[in-house]
């Protein structure tokens, strides 16, 4: 069974998906088509710190969706 709470919650990530494909729509922003097509955006990449940044973010995201 499907209490409130996580109704609301899959209603709101549902929301925040829906709204950055819409930004990706307006923006012209297209898939990847090949990993090889990023190497040539920065330099100066970080891979490691790309990765913690990433975890940090979806850390902020578990923890807003249990608040």
């Amino acid at each position: 069974m499907i209490d409130s709470t996580t109704l609301e919650q899959n209603t709101e990530i549902k929301r925040r998906h829906d709204r950055l494909r819409e930004m990706a729509r307006e923006q012209g922003v297209k898939p990847i088509q090949q990993v090889e097509d990023l190497y040539s955006q920065t330099e100066d990449f970080d891979v490691d710190e790309f990765l913690a940044l990433v975890r940090e973010m979806r850390q902020d995201d578990r923890e807003k969706i249990d608040e």
